[in-house]
């Protein structure tokens, strides 16, 4: 199956990791697992990683709705906390699996690639939504750099630019057998939500160090 990546920054996207593209299964057993999945889930299945509120409880939003045979799975740290999933939900009973996912926490990464894997056998779509600015009395956007602290940076950095390529790696495998069949797509999509401020070229009003930095290794780690 083909492979492809992208990084997006707020509405832009390119892509990367060109080779990937082109590998192919080569074993007979690995073409017969795609085929029979994309069958079995005609129309995709889709999985959003950061989907509790914000762009990636709208990308869970949009995928349901634009697409009435497509399957989704929302993950985030505190699902029934989410008032938003629960919502869809209940429109969406059939077609949408909420799962619990905390980029902090590599077991559940795991347990999410197990559950998809044990439901779907195969994933057409991952998108990495979460990230972090800021959270009260944890982390605070660095105006200047006296503010700085290396527990925000380090913490900014495990969820920014650490979490999305540990997902990718636990569901890489199903990417690879889920391809693009069932969707009309040639190629399984990854998807990194970065941000106009992790670019090195275009930081001319500095600050934000915590966030800057992740979302800059976030661009560079997956190009």
């Amino acid at each position: 199956m083909k492979l492809h990546l992208v990084t997006r920054a707020v509405f832009m996207a390119r892509p990367f990791l060109k080779h990937f593209a082109t590998t192919r299964a080569s074993s007979s057993s690995y073409s017969t697992l795609a085929s029979s999945s994309a069958t079995k889930w005609d129309g995709g299945v889709s999985l959003v990683q950061g989907a509790s509120r914000g762009i990636g409880l709208e990308f869970v939003k949009q995928l349901l709705e634009k697409n009435e045979r497509g399957h989704v799975v929302a993950t985030c740290r505190s699902p029934n906390e989410s008032i938003g999933l629960k919502e869809l939900k209940s429109k969406f009973a059939q077609r949408l699996d909420i799962l619990r996912l905390d980029l902090t926490i590599e077991s559940t990464i795991e347990e999410t690639a197990d559950a998809v894997r044990d439901k779907y056998g195969s994933l057409n779509l991952l998108i990495n939504a979460s990230g972090i600015l800021s959270i009260p009395d944890v982390l605070h956007p660095e105006t200047t750099l006296s503010k700085v602290q290396r527990s925000s940076l380090l913490l900014a950095y495990e969820i920014n630019a650490i979490g999305p390529i540990l997902v990718t790696k636990h569901l890489w495998p199903l990417l690879k057998v889920g391809g693009g069949l069932g969707t009309g797509r040639d190629v399984a999509i990854v998807a990194n939500l970065s941000a106009r401020v992790g670019s090195i070229g275009d930081n001319g009003l500095g600050g934000w160090h915590s966030y800057r930095a992740s979302k800059a290794a976030l661009n560079q780690r997956l190009s």
